[in-house]
């Protein structure tokens, strides 16, 4: 029986996936029938997800952890405008509408084959991102330095990625795969400014996380909503007593509204800012790493998923 299932549920997805790539999907109605599809098979993914990184299945009837709080709602909270908050480009217009254009970066080109953007005037200092996924990024300092035949073959691996796929979260499914190329964002020193990841619980900002060397020796702290530093560690260790303190933005107040503001509809929603001297917009996540993220002491996934209910 167990391996009759098994077949019925990779049959099922199988199916799901040929039709998503079918002429028949740009229909809402036949979008409908494909989610109804792969459900069974998005199941068993927050299941085995879930069961591979912290040995047991996640509790989806009762849950009580921030991360079984999360895979629940992959299956079960599924709205139109969760698609718009992930599509990168899509969701510059829902940013514009509730807090204002001046908080995003400018945005110089957008299509499928990134060696068109040549043909644009383009600064010495961009990045190339994909819209429908995470991680699909190319930070370029210097446009004459920079390789298009090679970032071409690379993106265009991008564009065949469906990202709702490993960990089911649906709202990745039904994006337009689409490149684009934005400003590289500065501080006053030129380099990559910090970004606060702002945890807002029912439209209030509860949890701020900082990142620090994230492509040497990453770190990881977490705040309150005060900027308070708070004993728990998420995923990456916290840095050592004395290293990377990080002083309280001038901005703080602002990013915060901001963040608030963004995610006043939701009963989850990180939302993601720079410090460049004034806020500026980076994304909204709903699942942040896919819900999978070990907390240190343990203890703090029941404390953030009590924030949650």
């Amino acid at each position: 029986m167990h391996r009759f299932g098994r077949r019925a549920r990779s049959l099922l997805a199988a199916i799901g996936l040929h039709l998503k790539r079918s002429r028949i999907a740009q229909f809402p109605a036949a979008r409908c029938l494909i989610d109804l599809v792969l459900w069974p098979s998005d199941v068993w993914k927050v299941c085995s997800t879930y069961r591979r990184a912290f040995d047991r299945v996640p509790r989806l009837l009762r849950p009580r952890a921030f991360t079984e709080r999360l895979q629940r709602a992959k299956l079960l909270n599924r709205k139109a405008r969760h698609i718009v908050y992930a599509d990168k480009i899509a969701v510059r217009e829902y940013v514009a509408a509730k807090v204002g254009a001046q908080y995003l970066t400018q945005v110089f080109w957008i299509g499928t084959d990134i060696r068109r953007a040549r043909e644009k005037r383009l600064p010495s200092r961009f990045v190339v991102k994909a819209n429908h996924s995470s991680g699909t990024n190319i930070v370029v300092t210097d446009v004459l330095q920079f390789d298009w035949d090679a970032a071409h073959r690379l993106t265009q691996q991008w564009l065949q990625g469906d990202h709702s796929v490993r960990f089911a979260e649906w709202q990745y499914r039904w994006i337009e795969p689409r490149l684009f190329v934005e400003e590289f964002v500065a501080n006053g020193r030129g380099i990559v400014p910090v970004d606060y990841k702002f945890f807002c619980f029912h439209g209030r900002a509860e949890i701020v996380q900082v990142d620090c060397d994230r492509f040497t020796n990453h770190t990881r702290s977490l705040y309150d909503r005060e900027f308070n530093l708070l004993p728990v560690a998420l995923w990456y260790a916290r840095p050592k007593k004395g290293i990377h303190a990080i002083a309280r933005p001038e901005c703080f107040n602002e990013m915060r509204d901001v963040a608030e503001r963004l995610a006043d509809r939701e009963p989850f929603l990180r939302v993601d800012l720079y410090d460049a001297g004034k806020p500026v917009f980076g994304e909204l996540t709903l699942h942040p790493q896919a819900g999978l993220g070990h907390f240190e002491p343990p203890d703090w996934d029941v404390i953030f998923g009590r924030l949650l209910s």
